[in-house]
């Protein structure tokens, strides 16, 4: 499920453990990609294949415009936390037609910056894409805002 709008929030903890709120437009999509390994149950006399879920993957892949902000920006939040290794917070705040707030969804989860790629074009905007996969046992997951 890729997310884009105005009335996204993302916040992420950067190296030093903050979570730090991305500026309205630095984050132009997020796609939280959950899905199930499924694996094939099927018995010699069935008539359809059959299969039954295993474990959940949640990749996330975050892609907006790199800034500079200190503290808030994308790239000394992103990059510090990928260069420094460290498990790191993401919230996803969705908004019902209006800035999020108390008990609209939210996704959150605990995750590592598998990976930052700035991407460097002549004549325009310096973007980038991060990928991040989760760091814990426990699944991210949707709940509400608080």
């Amino acid at each position: 499920m890729a997310l884009a709008g105005d009335h996204v929030v993302v916040k992420m903890d950067d190296s030093g453990g903050t979570l730090r709120t991305f500026a309205n437009g630095d984050i132009s999509s997020v796609d939280l990609g959950l899905s199930y390994d499924q694996h094939d149950v099927t018995g010699f006399g069935d008539a359809a294949h059959r299969v039954i879920n295993g474990q959940l993957n949640a990749p996330v892949t975050l892609r907006g415009f790199v800034t500079t902000t200190a503290l808030v920006g994308t790239h000394p939040v992103i990059n510090g936390a990928f260069v420094a290794g460290g498990q790191v917070t993401l919230k996803v705040a969705v908004g019902n037609n209006a800035p999020p707030q108390t008990g609209d969804p939210e996704y959150s989860g605990e995750f590592f910056v598998e990976s930052y790629m700035p991407v460097l074009e002549t004549g325009k905007a310096v973007l980038f894409t991060a990928r991040l996969r989760p760091a814990i046992s426990t699944a991210p997951a949707w709940g509400t805002m608080a």
